[in-house]
């Protein structure tokens, strides 16, 4: 059996890479045009993978246009895998191929299907997957191909998470390998009673209410960090996007109740960080970016009494919840 690869981040990367160390025929690439790196988080081109293999390839910015199936014709695929595609693939590309589609979700299918998975892993504290299934109309519901839990561990940011999981992607591909070239791949339905979603979260959402607990601020700082855009906050008029933060120690806040409202500058260490108030204790920020700064570092320029919080507090309860 042979096979086509579309995809556009990380993950489509190490799972074209592990198919092509594994000796599977691949009749074509196609692969989000670097044109739209900027759009897209994770962005990893195939170009430079495919053409060190002689592969033949195709950039595109929209994959449901007329050049993409014109290509795809050319080069009939038994099998399709869409791997880290934000665009949905036409049904009647997904049918170009002789056994289907194959895609791939980083949860434990059926739970947590939809959008922005690797975030709200963090966010929820729920359990993370390599998950290969056959595409279906319904997103994240095909039969599953192989299923392997990855740990998530307890400081981990989207970008230690997305590692491992490719780590592991490209494992499980491997193993794949004999089955992908006899064309019998195992399938398994999913418990389609047992299924949640994930909704799709935006930049904006990121946005930090200091007056949350220190762990789900904590969480979201994790969780929309790199390579997504960051959890932010607002310094007088100017955004702050918070790269790093450090839960508080025991002693760092004193023996009372800390003082001042939600979002002020507890103490500056240059070593330590900022340490900021939230609605149960406090945060260490310990690396920052401030708006217009082309680089992020540690967070000394934050000083003490210097207060966190909305541009326009006017606008923003800091007391409302993410």
């Amino acid at each position: 059996m042979n096979v086509a690869l579309i995809g556009s981040v990380s993950s489509s990367y190490h799972a074209l890479a592990a198919l092509m160390r594994g000796g599977v025929e691949i009749t074509c690439v196609l692969g989000l045009d670097e044109s739209r790196a900027d759009a897209v988080s994770d962005y990893h081109s195939l170009r430079e993978l495919a053409g060190s293999a002689g592969l033949p390839f195709l950039a595109f910015t929209r994959i449901g246009d007329a050049h993409v199936e014109h290509f795809l014709r050319m080069h009939t695929p038994d099998l399709l895998w869409v791997i880290g595609l934000a665009q949905m693939v036409p049904d009647r590309l997904i049918c170009m191929a002789r056994h289907g589609g194959v895609g791939f979700h980083p949860t434990m299918l059926p739970h947590g299907r939809g959008r922005a998975p690797v975030a709200w892993t963090i966010l929820k504290g729920e359990p993370a997957a390599v998950n290969l299934f056959f595409l279906t109309d319904e997103p994240d519901a095909g039969d599953i191909i192989v299923q392997r839990e990855v740990p998530v561990l307890p400081h981990d940011y989207s970008e230690d998470l997305i590692e491992r999981t490719n780590k592991l992607l490209a494992e499980a591909i491997t193993d794949l390998v004999p089955a992908i070239k006899a064309g019998e791949l195992p399938r398994t339905p999913q418990d389609h009673s047992k299924a949640t979603y994930y909704p799709k979260r935006t930049p904006a959402d990121g946005l930090i209410h200091w007056s949350n607990s220190s762990d789900a601020i904590y969480r979201l700082v994790r969780a929309a960090g790199r390579p997504y855009p960051g959890a932010f906050s607002h310094l007088g008029e100017r955004k702050i996007t918070i790269w790093r933060a450090l839960p508080a120690r025991p002693g760092d806040l004193g023996p009372g109740p800390p003082d001042g409202p939600v979002g002020v500058i507890l103490a500056a260490d240059p070593h330590a960080g900022a340490l900021v108030r939230t609605g149960d204790g406090g945060l260490w920020l310990t690396e920052l970016q401030m708006e217009r700064d082309e680089e992020s570092g540690p967070a000394d320029t934050l000083r003490v009494g210097d207060r966190l919080g909305s541009a326009d507090r006017s606008a923003h309860d800091e007391g409302l919840p993410t």
